[in-house]
């Protein structure tokens, strides 16, 4: 028998969903009445795009009658690539990495070098603006204030994306920065999740 509401958390970068930083959005979920999947990411030697695979699959297996998911950063990347084939009853784009060919040009050169080769060329297979247009299921795309500031591509994303998708609604979190437990970001989260 499936279990009712599922909430599908995918974290950041290098990061778990079992990180203090998420510790505050679990613990709310869990008390507004929904169970908490923590998307289990492999990031080491791996591409965004075999991410979003593996989440298909694990989405698949453990989706409910009423499923939800919420990305961080590039979190927020796999969300988007999987969006209009899983088709959630909402996402949440929480500081949408730009990892897109679109953003390629922006990249400097240190970013390349980190990002790799083959995760370069990953980046090259897809458009945001391509997958915000497709983008078919009610979505609510945040960032902070003080990391648009820091990181203009990171804030064009998320415009475009909202500006692209049908069922959008963009959320700009004043004073917070590229934390997804900053005090501002975790009370705007609270708000919008409307659970």
């Amino acid at each position: 028998m499936k279990k009712n509401k599922i909430f599908f958390l995918i974290p950041g970068f290098k990061e778990q969903i079992s990180d203090n930083q998420y510790r505050w959005l679990v613990n709310y979920i869990k008390v507004a009445g929904w169970t908490v999947v923590k998307v289990p990411v492999v990031w080491d030697y791996s591409t965004v795009s075999k991410n979003a695979d593996d989440f298909i699959s694990f989405f698949n297996e453990n989706k409910g009658q009423e499923n939800r998911v919420l990305g961080f950063s590039y979190g927020a990347v796999i969300t988007l690539l999987t969006a209009t084939r899983l088709q959630p009853d909402k996402v949440y784009l929480c500081s949408l990495s730009p990892d897109f060919k679109e953003d390629i040009i922006f990249m400097p050169p240190w970013l390349k070098k980190y990002i790799g080769k083959r995760r370069l060329a990953d980046i090259a297979t897809r458009s945001g603006i391509d997958l915000a247009k497709k983008l078919n299921v009610p979505a609510i795309i945040f960032y902070g204030e003080a990391e648009g500031c820091e990181y203009p591509t990171l804030k064009k994303r998320c415009e475009e994306t909202a500006r692209y998708a049908k069922n959008s609604k963009l959320v700009v979190v004043k004073n917070a920065s590229h934390r997804i437990n900053h005090p501002q970001y975790v009370e705007v989260i609270k708000k919008e999740l409307s659970l």
